[in-house]
């Protein structure tokens, strides 16, 4: 390519020819962004079945798996191809457009991280107003708000000239695309504000609403062990202690991405936490919810069946329901 002539999506092309590290790099990219997509599907199976999800908070977290897979299809299916090809005749536009695409859905993601956290606050702190909280009206409500949310974000793109964003398969990350020669910059100013909106509102946003929970769930430790050792307490903890894990990491991921702000030299250790770090994330979430929650682990490997406790339906006189194919969001009891 002449770097002496302008062409418009130069960064988005790659080099002609694969390296070894492009190799590497690219089918590490499609197999585990293909582990990743078919795992948040698995995700969404186990909400669907499972009765222990049959409530505001599996409605959310299958929410957070849509946004999953909007973003791990984007990796599986371009961007690990395109680093395994290094095509020279990439189309800018399309490049663009998949940056779109998977922006929306990692938004729709990290706004749900949000979401859940006040799940859990609300879960810990007022279990017998959650029922009432977080009703069928007000889960849709929130998914409906935050795609469209998503959608409004990304239209900025189309609003302010010269902040586009695309993979560029020689760098293996995210870089700005520039719109006319002469620009000195290379990052785009659009993204860095976003993202960094991004980090200030949800990430740590999350970790205060947390912060608050885990205090609580402290207080009750100290002062009531009648409460804290009741079985569904225990499993809202385990579950607040799970999106905690995830929330950490993400913070770290969105902040790296931050502080790269789609400079197209990235080290190895810019790039390991910045763009494929989302990946590893999306897959940490896949098996996080498998392995560590005994309903889905005792549904796929045997052993006795995954419901609900006895004991807590009674105590708060519901009893659990389900649709056949479809996740409830009014939930089997006031804790989950």
């Amino acid at each position: 390519m002449n770097n002496t002539t302008f062409v418009y999506g130069s960064e988005l092309q790659g080099r002609g020819y694969p390296t070894k590290t492009d190799l590497i790099v690219g089918y590490m990219t499609v197999i585990i962004g293909s582990m990743a997509f078919f795992g948040a599907f698995l995700n969404l199976y186990l909400i669907g079945k499972l009765k222990a999800f049959h409530n505001a908070f599996g409605f959310f977290w299958a929410v957070r798996s849509v946004g999953e897979i909007g973003t791990d299809i984007t990796f599986a299916v371009y961007s690990g191809p395109v680093t395994i090809m290094q095509n020279t005749d990439i189309s800018p536009y399309l490049a663009i457009i998949i940056y779109h695409f998977s922006y929306t859905f990692a938004y729709i993601q990290c706004v749900m991280n949000f979401i859940i956290a006040l799940n859990r606050f609300v879960a810990v702190w007022l279990p017998l107003h959650y029922q009432r909280i977080f009703n069928k009206k007000l889960c849709i409500f929130v998914a409906v708000m935050v795609a469209c949310q998503a959608l409004s974000v990304i239209t900025l793109y189309l609003i302010f000239p010269c902040q586009e964003v695309g993979y560029g398969p020689r760098f293996y990350s995210q870089v700005f695309v520039k719109c006319e020669p002469g620009i000195e910059r290379n990052y785009s100013i659009l993204a860095y504000i976003l993202n960094k909106i991004c980090f200030i509102m949800a990430c740590c946003g999350t970790a205060a609403i947390n912060l608050t929970t885990f205090l609580k769930i402290g207080h009750i430790r100290l002062s009531s062990n009648v409460r804290f050792n009741n079985k569904d307490f225990k499993r809202d903890v385990r579950l607040f202690s799970l999106g905690v894990v995830q929330d950490v990491l993400m913070m770290i991921i969105v902040f790296s991405i931050v502080v790269c702000n789609n400079e197209q030299d990235l080290g190895i250790i810019g790039i390991l936490l910045s763009y494929d770090g989302l990946i590893f994330i999306y897959m940490f979430n896949t098996l996080s919810m498998v392995f560590f929650n005994p309903e889905c682990r005792r549904f796929l490997f045997g052993g006795r069946k995954a419901t609900v406790s006895s004991a807590y339906i009674a105590n708060t006189g519901t009893a659990a329901q389900s649709v056949t194919g479809q996740v409830s969001v009014t939930g089997t009891s006031h804790h989950t």
